[in-house]
């Protein structure tokens, strides 16, 4: 044992065997052969099946027995695979051109399953004999199964670009492949023309190539400038719409049918997801869905629409939210032949004019090797018709010698010599009835051996001449497409106008609404909100913010780890229960708080502010933090929708928090506690107004230990019950601040120290104001109200964010 212990590199070996599993992946697997455009798991069940005589013309046999024998002769992987690839051969919402008659349930374009192998049949269709008839000419190569007990072919002897055709899609070990179905109408003229226009460029390629064909229709709306460059580079991103037209239901009603869907969408999938649309009333034009799909009328999808509605406005929101727009993402990579044309290599990046042009290589290829194994059958009849010939003119002899012979060995060695003929011509004559070589049959063999001489002088001057070959291979690719499976192309090039523009405001009802924020991050959206205490919350939660807004602006949720998320207060849940978790609309960081939201109705934020100078313009936000800094920002940038991530509006460090923020009004002080019962109050112009994200300024200098915990925003002179600090001690008692017992100092000081002993705990958030949304909308009169006396909340008399 010790002697076959070898100290091999671990790098190189696992180098070495990594190399060998991605190649085994690679060819055994997952990318096609561009020849005949099949992976080998396809190949070999349609071997299999042309095999066991599953022609078109037959009957079907059990896809069980047809799994078996692919899985015990040629396929060692699992049946389940083989029964997949088996079932998408014969999809006809997957394969342009099928490649297997199924009989039974083959599953559905509504995402339903096939029912088990042993309850479904299956059998070659016309057109994949088109890639097996040739295969008793020679013209393929062949290589041991693996048990090494029968042979199967390498390829088959494809009569059309079967990759182009039928497309594909496959992962491998670093390589990925995926190819759009064609018209095989359109690949046959293009082959065709680059076979009289071998310099063919794309773009001349294209005018018999439009682009791919899908089997369930559609359009594809991508420009052919794009097209043109994705043919040219073998990747890029098609995109694809489903088709549809407008039906009059009488009394003024309406309903859009769905005549089409992008290739690889789900029926089934698709229409619970735009039931889900209606259900949730996130287009409100849209009233209903039915499936009328039938075998006559074939895919029909019906939508009701509202009385009065425009219908691309309802298609281009489908289009935008739903997979009636779907991209396909072209990449062409496959197995090529190598230099020694022997080899084949993974590929990728494969041009429209290089799969072609390898495709009439190889059927140039296999056109020679039928005409060679024909001229060999033909030369090998005309060696036998011979020794007829020349036995006949010395038939008199040749009886009397077989006569005079002791058997058939004998007469065979007698007959060699006399008449110059050899072993295969003296079998034929011994074994053939002698009514065969009488004056009457002679002559039949002759005018065959006429034939048959003048078959060969043809086959030889095509073998010679590579333009003759070449007009064959034309002449053969015009005759398939003559063939009934050849029919018109299913998915339309759109034009300019079939294209539909998406705005995401038109498809928005107009309403008045609230954005409710609880304090453990639940959001919720209601109408009208009587008091505050009214809105349901989970046990132990409480609500710390109302946002009024239209359904058409914005919400901005600020956290204390320094990000703000905006979204559009139409996406807000509309709950009369507990709402949802805001972390289910955006990526947030563990334990991150939500410590206020703000709309950007026109009506509650003032407008954005042209800039003066260097300064950017308002309105403002204020922002403190826990570190004791202070900042202004102007709110402009987080008024759009943001992404999941949302955008920084403060830059922290370390254990930082942000404890404050607000929109800054006509206030002109700020106000900020600490832990240690320290309160600052400051001008508002002595903090910066920053461009961007920063980490501001020193608002209250903070001894070790120390933290900042809240403030306020206030106007000097004024008193009402937003224009004060209220404190809550650990001890449980409310300490009240205003600018009449607050002197105002310089901002950056450690500010008053309010007690020896008592800390405080929390800065009490100011009453929360609930819009009076009759008085918005112009429903009641507005009453001025004094500005000294306490602004009037809940349900005592709602007033909204521009009470002063």
């Amino acid at each position: 044992m010790a002697n076959d212990v070898q100290t091999v590199s671990i790098a190189d070996e696992v180098r070495s065997r990594m190399l060998r599993y991605m190649v085994s992946v690679v060819k055994g697997r997952a990318l096609p052969d561009i020849r005949d455009g099949l992976k080998p798991v396809q190949r070999r069940i349609l071997y299999s099946m042309y095999d066991s005589n599953l022609t078109f013309d037959r009957k079907a046999s059990k896809c069980a027995k047809i799994v078996g024998d692919v899985m015990g002769n040629f396929h060692p992987h699992g049946d389940g695979a083989i029964y997949e690839a088996l079932v998408r051969m014969s999809q006809e919402w997957v394969m342009r051109v099928p490649l297997v008659h199924g009989e039974g349930n083959f599953g559905s374009v509504d995402g339903d399953p096939p029912a088990a192998y042993r309850y479904t049949e299956a059998k070659l269709t016309r057109a994949a004999e088109y890639l097996l008839d040739e295969i008793g000419q020679e013209t393929i190569d062949y290589t041991g199964n693996y048990s090494g007990t029968r042979q199967e072919p390498v390829m088959l002897p494809a009569q059309y670009p079967n990759l182009l055709v039928n497309g594909t899609s496959g992962i491998a070990v670093g390589l990925a492949t995926n190819i759009p179905p064609h018209n095989l109408g359109e690949v046959l003229r293009a082959c065709v023309h680059l076979i009289d226009n071998p310099d063919a460029t794309i773009p001349q390629l294209l005018e018999k190539v439009k682009g791919p064909d899908f089997p369930l229709g559609g359009k594809i709306v991508t420009d052919r400038a794009t097209l043109r460059k994705i043919y040219e580079e073998g990747r890029g991103s098609i995109k694809i719409q489903a088709e549809w037209k407008l039906e009059d239901l009488g009394r003024g009603k309406q309903q859009i049918i769905v005549t089409s869907i992008p290739y690889g969408v789900d029926k089934g999938a698709l229409e619970a997801l735009i039931g889900g649309l209606i259900e949730d009333r996130k287009l409100p034009q849209l009233l209903d869905l039915a499936n009328e799909s039938n075998d006559k009328d074939g895919l029909r999808i019906a939508l009701e629409i509202k009385p009065g509605t425009d219908p691309n406005l309802v298609m281009a929101y489908l289009y935008k939210h739903t997979e009636l727009q779907k991209n396909f993402a072209y990449n062409v990579t496959c197995l090529v032949p190598a230099e020694d044309g022997v080899t084949m290599v993974p590929r990728d990046a494969l041009s429209l004019r290089e799969m072609l042009r390898y495709f009439l290589d190889f059927r140039l290829a296999t056109v020679r090797r039928r005409f060679e194994y024909q001229l060999r059958q033909l030369l090998r009849r005309i060696h036998l018709l011979d020794g007829f010939r020349i036995i006949f003119d010395g038939l008199d002899k040749a009886i009397k010698i077989i006569r005079n012979s002791s058997g058939k060995p004998d007469a065979a060695e007698k007959l060699k010599p006399e008449f110059g003929l050899d072993d295969e011509q003296v079998n034929a004559v011994l074994d053939a009835q002698l009514y065969k070589i009488a004056q009457m049959e002679i002559q039949k063999i002759l005018d065959e051996l006429k034939e048959k001489k003048k078959e060969a002088a043809r086959i030889e001057a095509l073998l010679a001449s590579e333009k003759k070959l070449w007009g064959v291979v034309k002449g053969e690719l015009e005759e398939l497409g003559k063939q009934d499976f050849v029919v018109r192309r299913k998915t339309r090039m759109a034009s300019d106008e079939d294209v539909l523009e998406f705005n995401e405001d038109a498809y928005i009802v107009r309403d008045n609404t609230n954005v409710v924020l609880t304090r453990d991050g639940w959001v919720k959206r209601v109408g009208r909100l009587a008091s505050v205490e009214s809105t349901r919350v989970r046990e132990g939660d409480e609500v710390v913010a109302v946002v009024p807004g239209s359904t058409l602006d914005t919400v901005i949720f600020f956290t204390d780890d320094g990000a703000a998320y905006t979204m559009r207060i139409n996406e807000v849940p509309a709950s009369s229960g507990y709402g949802e978790p805001i972390t289910k609309f955006f990526k947030m960081a563990d334990q991150v708080k939500v410590i206020a939201a703000m709309t950007t109705d026109a009506r509650f934020t003032q407008a954005d502010q042209p800039a003066e100078g260097d300064l950017p313009g308002g309105p403002y936000l204020v922002i403190a933090t826990s570190a004791g800094n202070v900042l202004r920002l102007p709110l402009a940038s987080y008024r759009p929708e943001s992404t999941k991530v949302g955008r920084r509006y403060a830059k922290l460090e370390g254990d930082d928090k942000v404890v404050f923020v607000k929109l800054a009004r006509d206030e002109d002080g700020v106000m900020l506690a600490s832990r240690a019962s320290h309160v600052i109050y400051f001008p508002l112009d002595q903090v910066n107004i920053l461009s961007g994200v920063g980490k501001g300024v020193i608002g209250i200098k903070l001894d070790d230990g120390d933290a900042c915990i809240g403030g306020n925003l206030i106007t000097s002179g004024r008193r009402n019950d937003l224009n004060r600090l209220v404190v809550e001690t650990e001890a449980g008692s409310s300490e009240l601040y205003t600018p009449l017992n607050q002197e105002s100092q310089a901002r950056g000081g450690k500010g008053d120290k309010k007690f020896a002993r008592k800390k405080f705990a929390r800065v009490v958030p100011p009453p929360i104001e609930l819009a009076n949304w009759d008085e918005v909308e112009g429903k009641t009169e507005r009453k001025p109200r004094d500005a000294d006396k306490p602004a009037e909340r809940n349900g005592d008399g709602p007033a909204t964010l521009f009470d002063e």
